[in-house]
Order: structure tokens, then sequence, then C-alpha cells
């Protein structure tokens, strides 16, 4: 029997990213030839986001577009999976009849047959969706990786639907982790970054206590890893020997993924987010005082209901002290299911995005200044692409995580993808910097 030829479109966070590698990694172990262009497809499966309104309305108009290709290309099939159809599968379903299948989280297993795979899953198939990682086929760079430690989430945060979407909190083995962590190494990953809903939390239900800081250990072990970096962790959940381990360990980047959404007592309780204003600003001096040369990431969400000018200035006031290195905002979401989206006092759209503005204003001088003071000091930097527009090559700080934040254009010509190398900052160009490699 001929392999149905299949293409995947991919959307969201890196968590879903991770999703899609497995995913293909499924089919293509199923016997379909994986396609690189949506038009080539036979069989076309759509990833979808589904977390907040914007993301919905991007994953909707890709499923349209995708749809086009029914009429159009050689396409036979459209397969929509992700969040989006683990939230609305009838909704889906019903509205667009292009869709032949909806196939939620916790179904992955479905693709293989629904797609036309000529081999059936044997018995034994089924497994944990984030354990199977044997045939993931890596959509990242050859130097660097996502390694997911666990998947679900327990926080119930009252503006979250992605406990409703992934369900509840839930480790993988580290056994299983540092399988999968040697493996990337064996493949030529130098830059492990790691991704779960609430990092911090890892171990908790499988070990009855947090051992992130344990796994970090073992993973700056691995031969031919040479950075580690942590993203998604909770500002309730942090803990002493996590922080020692991040300071003492050279592997792992001095880089910390670390949401706080709000900073005003009254809100973040609204939020459900389990701290205070005064334990966000403790546990920031204790990772600045304890982490030398630390680049702490952020994101913070203006106009929650209830949130006063009072609770915006805070905000702001906060976000201008911490002086973050980097920093995502974004407007509150109505989300259906969600406890928020019955909250009084609902902030219009217009409020939300002058306070949106201001703060981004704000973390914008910010950075500018960071960078300017960056200028003369060496940083190493892991070299990503050529930079086919000016010739050389781009790349990234430790400071920096892929697709998220700044990079560093690299005036070099004997360089390679994957190189780590200590560089002079020699110049900023907006939120970029300009890098020149220190001569040995």
């Amino acid at each position: 029997m001929k392999s149905k030829k299949i293409a995947l479109i991919n959307l969201g966070c890196p968590k879903n990213l991770v999703d899609a590698e497995e995913i293909l990694g499924r089919v293509a172990n199923s016997g379909s030839t994986i396609c690189q262009y949506p038009e080539d497809a036979e069989v076309l499966i759509v990833n979808t986001c589904g977390f907040i309104e914007d993301s919905k309305k991007e994953s909707i108009d890709t499923i349209l577009k995708a749809a086009k290709l029914k009429e159009d290309a050689q396409c036979k099939k459209l397969i929509v999976t992700g969040c989006l159809a683990q939230r609305y599968p009838k909704e889906l379903q019903k509205e667009i009849a292009e869709i032949d299948h909806v196939v939620g989280l916790k179904d992955f297993d479905r693709l293989t047959d629904l797609s036309g795979s000529n081999h059936k899953r044997g018995k034994n198939h089924s497994i944990q969706r984030c354990d199977d990682w044997r045939n993931r086929i890596r959509l990242t760079p050859r130097h660097y990786a996502y390694l997911r430690i666990s998947d679900g989430c327990d926080n119930c945060c009252s503006y979250c639907a992605i406990p409703g979407i992934r369900g509840k909190f839930y480790s993988r083995t580290m056994e299983n982790i540092l399988e999968e962590a040697r493996q990337m190494a064996c493949e030529g990953v130098k830059e492990i970054n790691i991704i779960s809903q609430d990092t911090t939390s890892y171990g908790i239900d499988l070990y009855g206590k947090q051992q992130l800081h344990i796994l970090l250990e073992k993973l700056s072990e691995i031969r031919g890893i040479e950075w580690i970096r942590l993203l998604y962790t909770h500002p309730r959940h942090f803990y002493p020997k996590l922080i020692q381990v991040i300071s003492r360990q050279d592997k792992i980047c001095k880089y910390i993924d670390l949401p706080i959404q709000h900073i005003n007592d009254t809100i973040l309780e609204k939020m459900g987010r389990g701290v205070t204003h005064a334990h966000i600003e403790s546990l920031i001096d204790d990772l600045r005082r304890h982490i030398p040369r630390l680049f702490l990431r952020t994101s913070v969400i203006v106009g929650f209901p209830g949130e006063t000018e009072e609770h915006s200035a805070e905000l702001l006031e906060f976000v201008k002290t911490a002086q973050f290195e980097r920093l995502g905002a974004f407007t509150y979401s109505k989300e259906d299911g969600t406890p928020a989206a019955s909250f009084k006092k609902q902030i219009s759209k217009k409020v939300k995005d002058q306070r949106l503005k201001e703060i981004m204003l704000a973390q914008q001088r910010i950075i500018l200044e960071k960078h300017k003071n960056l200028v003369g000091d060496s940083v190493p930097v892991i070299v990503d692409e050529k930079d086919e527009e000016n010739g050389g090559w781009l790349g990234r700080t430790y400071g920096d995580a892929p697709d998220v934040d700044s990079k560093v254009i690299i005036q070099e010509n004997h360089l390679k993808v994957g190189d780590i190398k200590n560089m002079i900052i020699a110049e900023t160009i907006g939120y970029d910097l300009v890098g020149t490699c220190i001569k040995s």
C-alpha cells in the first residue's frame, strides 16, 4: 500500500511544539511520509493553540486556510488537534464542515489510524503522551531542543483555562527524562530548554516532594549538553535548594523565566496565584543576591477584572523598580469556563490597551538601558543561524531563550551553527546586540 503524505501546521507555545514533534514521530513511525509543505500533503494536521482569545482566532484562521487546500490542492483529509480541539471539539466539527476529524490531547494514538497510515499500532502502543519521545521528530535546529518534564497543572489560577485543557499535573519519571536528554546529546543538542506548565513543581506527585534541583544536577552531568535553561517557573513554588543548584552549576543558564502576572495583593488573590507582593519582592531579591549576572524574565497581565488605576500604577511602578531583563505583557483575556470570566468589573479594551502600552514603554526603556550597559562586556553566545540578510551570523546570549528574546548579530566568518563562544558586545541595534568573538 502506498504511504500517505502528511503535513503538520503547528501553532502556540513550546509545549505545543513538543506535542507536534511527538505527533510527527507517531505518524512517520506508522508508515506515512512527512511533507514539508501543506500544499503537497494528502492529509493535513493542524495542531492548534486555544489559550487566550488571540490564539483561538489565529487557530481558526489557520484551520480555514487549511480547509481551502481541500479545494485547491491534493489534500483529501483535514484533522484538527491540540488545545483548541481539546477545548471545543463539538463546536469545531459543527462550524467548519471541511474538518474530517477533531482529536483531543489525550487521543494522539488515534492520529495514526485517522491519517490512514499503513501500519496499525499494536496492543502495547498506548503510552503517556509526554513520555512518548523515542520516535519524536524534532522541529528545532539541531543544536537546541525543548525537554518537557511534566504536563498538566494543579494551580487553578482564576483566569487560566489550561487545567481544563491539559488536565491534572503529572511528572515524567526522572529516568525517562534523563534517557531522553542523553539521546538529545548524542544527536548534537547543546542547549536544553526545560518546559512544563509549572517546572518548579516537578516531582511532587511522583516522589512526594519537589525534585527539580535533583533533576538539574543529573542533567548537568550529561556530556555534550552545555546550556540548561529553565522556563515556566512559578514564584509560589521556588525553594532554596533550587536557587543553590542554579547558582552552583555552570551549565545552568543564569536565566529564569518567572511569570509573576501581577504585583498588587488584591489582584494576586483574585487571580489565585498564592503569593503576595512581599513574597515576590523577597524572592527576586534572593535570586539576584545568590545568582550573579542573572537574566530574569517575567510576564504580567494588565486589565484583570477589578483592576483599579491604583492597582495598575502599583504594577507599573514595580516593573520600573524590579528592572526585569526580559518581560512579556498581555491584556487580560476573558476565557470560557474560568472563574474570572464571571468576575464583576470587567475592564474595557481601551483601558486594557492603554495600560499595556504604559508597561511596554517602561520596559522598553529598561531593556535599552540594560543593553547599553552590556556594551564592552564579555558574554557567552550560542550561534543559531546564518544571517542571510546582512551576512555573518545570528545568535543568543545565555540570557535569551529561543524565539522570544533578543538576538546577537555576529559579524564573523569562521563560525558554525551550535558554536558557543565568549563574545564582546560591541553595540546595540534596537532590542538586539552586536557581538564580536574574542580572539584567542
